[in-house]
């Protein structure tokens, strides 16, 4: 579901007399709740990049979902050189690699061997002397839905739960807190159901990957 599908929804359900900000503020309010019920469905994450020689460094606007502290490893993913980058220290990175333009071939090597994060920037150290791939797995950074078209982060599994949590926020503005009752029961229901799921699924992995050796 869509930003705007959620609003129409508070609508035909009676809520069109809020101004459209507070509907939308009660929906992403609804939306983290969710989210943080259930994060390890959306949490994770992995972005690819394609690194060509002489590039800079990769950015990280302060939009995008990527952060220093959020990046979990960063894997070279191109044959021959698939490897995992480790983090470098800031001490060498800011006496042995900032000072350099690090776009000269000359500062380049085959694959690089670490990666530092500086300035909203991810560098990649040494340099590639080659166009390589490189994989960036991080958390997921959740942004609140603003225009019509967004869509959440979370699956599609949860769309109808997050109405309910919307529901819940307006019912409770309107001193509906019978109907807000009823909104959260089918929250509470819903999330208790996904975690069901989860650990029948993770059980059932131990049994097939685990090898049976009791017998032995």
């Amino acid at each position: 579901m869509q930003l705007i599908d959620y609003d129409n929804a508070l609508v035909v359900r009676g809520f069109d007399g809020y101004a459209p900000s507070d509907r939308k503020q009660m929906i992403n309010h609804g939306y983290r709740y969710v989210a943080r019920k259930n994060n390890s469905m959306w949490q994770q994450a992995t972005k690819t990049f394609t690194v060509n020689p002489g590039d800079p460094p990769i950015p990280m606007a302060g939009a995008s979902q990527l952060g220093a502290d959020d990046i979990v490893q960063i894997d070279v993913i191109t044959d021959p050189y698939r490897k995992k980058l480790l983090v470098m220290r800031q001490d060498v990175f800011e006496r042995k690699w900032y000072p350099l333009d690090l776009t000269d071939p000359q500062n380049a090597s085959a694959s690089p061997d670490w990666y530092y994060v500086y300035d909203s920037n991810i560098y990649l150290l040494a340099p590639p002397q080659n166009v390589i791939q490189v994989r960036v797995d991080f958390q997921n950074f959740l942004p609140d839905m603003v225009a019509d078209t967004d869509i959440p982060a979370t699956p599609q599994i949860l769309d109808e739960v997050i109405l309910d949590a919307a529901l819940v926020r307006a019912h409770r503005r309107a001193h509906e807190i019978d109907l807000a009752q009823e909104a959260q029961a089918r929250i509470d229901d819903a999330i208790m159901d996904i975690f069901a799921d989860d650990v029948w699924t993770m059980a059932e992995q131990q049994e097939r990957v685990v090898p049976d050796n009791q017998w032995l």
